[in-house]
């Protein structure tokens, strides 16, 4: 059931409304949302329903036993069955068939005959989301940072709130235990703020995501050999734009979608086109991803109190770690890699101009260029990012080197309008956005309502007559 869906919407107008009819029972209101939340996830694959509320149980326990004992080795131990239990759910599904693939053809060439066992399975949904999610708990507890629940329904909810639980973003338990355990409450400006946060999420899907997708990208990507360098670059700016508006467009529908039920959820973007240097777009790409791993990974690696080679190291091993949690395949782990380096690169020019006593210009041309080079980076390896394998990879990268540069006869005019406006919206100031949702707020609600299903009509009618899914529901 995609966000972007007329049924999910169908889903989430009944959702929130038995949540408020049952609002004041505290019981009764986090029954129906559990209830409400694993139907969501059943309409996918029913079965692996299993594998969140495993998981929740596990964590849930590890949770309460780490809180009743004063040892530290009784808490570590809770500690390390959490995690295992976890990565091991994630190992399971995600990574285990390229591990097996890549390590017998070493044991072969060693005279160890077999061949690799692998996990005919389809990849949850979600998984990389929950599991992280899960984790953050367990770890806090341990840290002291947080008492655990007693409430295994509230706790459950926790885990499985329909909204994010898909691809995120990846809320922690400190963000959204409390607000489950309280009375919800509403008013009118929330309201408008998740009815434009609505229209903004489908826009960015349909009119721009959706598009750009099937009008150009998995075009291009497909059979670069029948796209000219040009085209082949206008691809790679297309999937640019369009993994932004895909991702960020499902957090901005999880967002609305939370909000109408008197809950807020973390941004998960922050204009990350804007950064000037590789560094500042982790910090605004996927937000919540980058943080979770700064807190739980970096800082405890020891981040940046040890030796120099030592925050590097961290630095790097982070990052990367960004990378391939998108995927277990030799372009993430290149692509993981390539960040990380750039990343690590970035911190060591910084600190040289540190000493030499130059500061980093935020302002004016110099800046402009910055951010215009950031982005060219970000565009180029996405090659790695939205490749099959390394040979698709290796294809579109020799064809952007092909002398055709100047055709683009194959591009229509709608393109150009969606690929350009795109970008020019991207980059407009904040203020213009804030500006247009202080404006839907100002409306009465009827009109709100109605400009949404002006916008959703509107859209239906330029969207494919099948449903795009989402890029990130894949991770």
């Amino acid at each position: 059931m995609a966000s972007h869906s007329l049924d999910y919407f169908l889903f989430l107008y009944l959702a929130a409304f038995v949540y408020w009819l049952v609002a004041r029972w505290s019981h009764l209101r986090l029954a129906w949302l559990l209830f409400a939340s694993c139907a969501f996830y059943m309409a996918w694959q029913p079965a692996y329903v299993l594998l969140i509320l495993g998981s929740t149980l596990l964590d849930f326990s590890a949770g309460l036993c780490m809180a009743k004992t004063k040892r530290v080795a009784v808490k570590k131990a809770w500690l390390v069955t959490s995690l295992i239990g976890n990565l091991g759910l994630l190992f399971s599904f995600k990574y285990f068939n390229f591990v097996s693939q890549q390590l017998f053809p070493i044991l072969n060439s060693w005279g160890l005959p077999g061949s690799p066992p692998l996990f005919d399975v389809l990849l949850p949904i979600g998984i990389s989301f929950y599991t992280f999610q899960t984790m953050s708990y367990t770890i806090d507890v341990y840290r002291g940072a947080i008492q655990p629940t007693r409430s295994l329904l509230q706790f459950a909810c926790f885990v499985t709130y329909f909204p994010q639980l898909v691809a995120g973003p990846i809320v922690r338990a400190t963000e959204l235990l409390p607000q489950l355990a309280q009375r919800p409450t509403i008013n009118r400006q929330q309201v408008g703020q998740a009815l434009f946060l609505l229209g903004l999420g489908l826009t960015k899907k349909i009119a721009i995501a959706d598009y750009l997708s099937v009008n150009l990208v998995d075009r291009v990507f497909d059979q670069p050999a029948a796209y000219s360098a040009a085209e082949v670059c206008l691809g790679l700016y297309g999937f640019t734009m369009q993994i932004y508006c895909d991702f960020s467009g499902y957090t901005d529908l999880a967002r609305g979608s939370a909000m109408l039920m008197g809950i807020r959820l973390p941004e998960n973007f922050d204009r990350p086109y804007w950064a000037s240097n590789p560094a500042e777009f982790w910090r605004r790409w996927h937000m919540t991803l980058s943080s979770w791993l700064r807190d739980y990974l970096y800082f405890p690696l020891g981040g940046s109190r040890g030796s120099p080679l030592r925050t590097y190291v961290n630095l790097w091993l982070t990052i990367f770690l960004i990378g391939i949690w998108h995927g277990a395949s030799w372009t993430f782990v290149l692509y993981g890699s390539l960040q990380a380096t750039a990343v690590a690169l970035h911190r060591l020019w910084f600190r040289y101009r540190q000493r030499q006593g130059r500061s980093a210009s935020t302002h004016g041309l110099n800046h402009v260029l910055k951010v215009f080079l950031c982005l060219q980076f970000i565009v180029l390896s996405r090659i790695l990012f939205r490749a099959k394998d390394l040979t698709e990879a290796k294809e579109v990268g020799l064809r952007l080197l092909d002398t055709s540069w100047g055709s683009m006869h194959q591009l229509s005019w709608s393109l150009w309008l969606v690929l350009g406006g795109s970008f020019m919206l991207h980059y407009l100031p904040k203020s213009w956005t804030q500006r247009a949702e202080s404006m839907l707020i100002a409306c009465p609600i009827a009109i709100q309502l109605s400009l949404l299903i002006v916008l959703a009509f509107a859209l239906s009618l330029i969207a494919n007559s099948q449903t795009v899914p989402y890029i990130y529901f894949q991770f």
